[in-house]
């Protein structure tokens, strides 16, 4: 069935008021839409939509509801000086009785709600950019699209933008002027509309203890956790927790990190070794002094985190992302560094002897921002996305055994590596261009993702997290396949982090802040803005999986970001489990 127009052309624009007094003048405004919700009767109801520029991680917000008998897309516009009370937004929404005119005062001391005005006035014919971005599969995957809205911005010297519809998903785009040319490129997703059947696990997952971090303020905790990772390694809290193996050792990769009493340090990352891995508590100790990461002009900030690694020739090469806000993204490029020197050696009490890699090569600035990889036989698999929180999954792969691969990346030249480095272009067809790489699976709207091999179920799992307006809900979501294309399965929730993890019900079950008022206690305070909200769950990783009877056990890893650290999940898939993903043991 065909989907409904929610956006038409005039339905985006940038504000014409600065976001504050003291903007620089030519520096982006602030994004407003008007976006319609599917009544099922034949009639949409239109919210207004912002989204602040300053940063690319600002999220996009849903404001008041403009109208709820809209019969067609609204169109945006603007009146008034800007700057002044009389500035006013208008939206021209078509109702069964004509288009009607609504209006909300942007400069007002106290905005009201929006306010019918009647029919008319009519919106000013203003031109709008002139949509020229993808349409094809290599973007949409067997999505289709539906509705385009563009608008002119000063973002990065009068960038164009635009929403688009694909199906009933919303996405929002830059046109990227680039040198040699111009690149659409996902900015964020507003809403993902897939429909696809959610399966529900037999038993939700469940928190076995806090991997970072000094102390678990979870009332029904262990009041402990696997690392006091602050008094033996000065690591306050952390996120993301990538587990690798190498050299018959295991690891921990961690994310932005904060560091007790260096404030120098800002987010470096941080690593640790993990003794006894098999142990349902494992000890994790962390190393007293952060990741580096050199050459190849790489930055080390906010949003520039490890992400996975592998070992070759006993050597250890990791995936980064590097600088962040490039590009207006939030997350700017991927690369592949080699560990200086290979051996690791974690020591919690070492405070100024980081653990080195050494830039071999920019691996993706634009589908593979964001991987995941498993060596299989001769093949390193990556698994890839772009836009932060806001793409698809893609794969690729590289033959390890190819000529020149092993030792040119010993001595530092990734040419023969990127040079056997092949992307998946559909029906088991394998492309040396990235652009051709197709989506596993549509509509997507991911950013960090985990994919490991599991020998006990002759299956690839993949662990994500759901998307924005998702029916899915606020999930840790599973999927298998049993090869690294797919097909994958339909997606079985895991977790609902909000009933689960937030526990309004259950305190003692609580372990990630529900209420940020300070009356609960659970969480921390690590940093400004951290402390004073609530939490949430993100970058859920395959930490182990085995088999148990006619089922199986997984554990991951999953950031909580207040408390600003990193949980150890366990969670026990029944044979029913098993067979909605199609797996087995073996």
């Amino acid at each position: 069935m065909a989907a409904t127009p929610l956006i038409g052309p005039g339905s985006l624009l940038e504000s014409d008021d600065r976001p504050a007094w003291w903007t620089p003048p030519g520096a982006p405004h602030r994004l407003e839409a008007v976006i319609g919700t599917d009544n099922g009767d034949g009639t949409l109801t239109i919210h207004h939509y912002f989204h602040g520029q300053g940063r690319p991680d600002t999220p996009w917000l849903r404001g008041d509801a403009i109208s709820t008998a809209a019969v067609a897309p609204a169109v945006l516009w603007q009146r008034g000086r800007a700057g002044t009370a009389a500035h006013e937004l208008v939206a021209s929404v078509p109702e069964a009785d004509g288009v009607i005119s609504y209006a909300w005062a942007v400069n007002a001391a106290r905005p009201n709600r929006w306010r019918r005005l009647g029919p008319g006035p009519d919106a000013p014919d203003d031109s709008r950019p002139v949509w020229d971005g993808p349409s094809d599969a290599r973007e949409w995957g067997s999505g289709r699209l539906v509705a385009v809205a563009t608008a002119r911005t000063r973002l990065a010297n009068r960038w164009v933008q635009a929403l688009v519809q694909v199906d009933g998903s919303l996405y929002h785009l830059h046109r990227q002027v680039r040198t040699g040319g111009v690149r659409w490129m996902r900015h964020a997703c507003l809403r993902l509309a897939d429909h696809q059947s959610v399966i529900d696990a037999g038993e939700p997952s469940t928190k076995l203890a806090q991997v970072s971090g000094e102390r678990d303020s979870q009332p029904g905790g262990l009041g402990r956790t696997l690392s006091a990772s602050e008094s033996r390694s000065g690591v306050r809290g952390t996120d993301l927790g990538v587990r690798f193996d190498h050299a018959g050792r295991s690891f921990l990769l961690f994310g932005d990190t904060h560091w007790s009493g260096r404030s120098w340090l800002g987010t470096r990352d941080s690593i640790a070794e993990v003794l006894d891995p098999d142990a349902e508590l494992p000890d994790v100790r962390f190393h007293g002094s952060p990741l580096r990461l050199r050459g190849g002009r790489t930055t080390m900030r906010e949003y520039d985190v490890p992400l996975d690694a592998f070992s070759l020739d006993g050597e250890l090469y990791a995936f980064f992302t590097s600088n962040h806000f490039r590009r207006h993204q939030t997350m700017g490029r991927s690369v592949l560094a080699r560990a200086t020197p290979s051996g690791l050696a974690i020591e919690p009490a070492q405070r100024r002897r980081p653990i080195g890699f050494r830039f071999l090569t920019t691996f993706s600035d634009h589908r593979f921002i964001n991987v995941s990889v498993q060596r299989r036989g001769r093949h390193l698999l990556i698994w890839g996305t772009g836009a932060y929180r806001a793409d698809d999954v893609r794969l690729a792969r590289v033959d390890l055994t190819a000529p020149g691969v092993a030792s040119g990346l010993r001595r530092g030249d990734a040419r023969p590596f990127l040079a056997a480095l092949e992307y998946w272009a559909g029906a088991e067809t394998w492309s040396p261009v990235e652009a051709d790489a197709l989506p596993l699976l549509t509509p997507g709207a991911l950013g960090e993702l985990s994919v490991r091999w599991v020998p006990a179920l002759g299956r690839y799992l993949m662990l994500t997290m759901a998307g924005p307006d998702d029916p899915a809900g606020p999930a840790v979501l599973l999927r298998s396949a049993s090869e690294p294309w797919g097909p994958w399965s339909p997606r079985l929730r895991l977790l609902d982090w909000i009933a689960g993890g937030m526990s309004p019900g259950d305190h003692n079950r609580r372990f990630i802040r529900f209420v940020a008022d300070g009356s609960d206690p659970v969480g921390d305070a690590i940093f400004r803005g951290q402390d004073s909200s609530t939490g949430a769950a993100y970058a859920p990783y395959l930490y182990d999986a085995r088999a148990d009877g006619d089922g199986a056990v997984l554990r991951y890893t999953l950031s909580t970001w207040n408390p600003y650290q990193v949980v150890l999940m366990r969670h026990r898939l029944s044979g029913a489990d098993l067979a909605a993903t199609g797996s087995q043991p073996m």
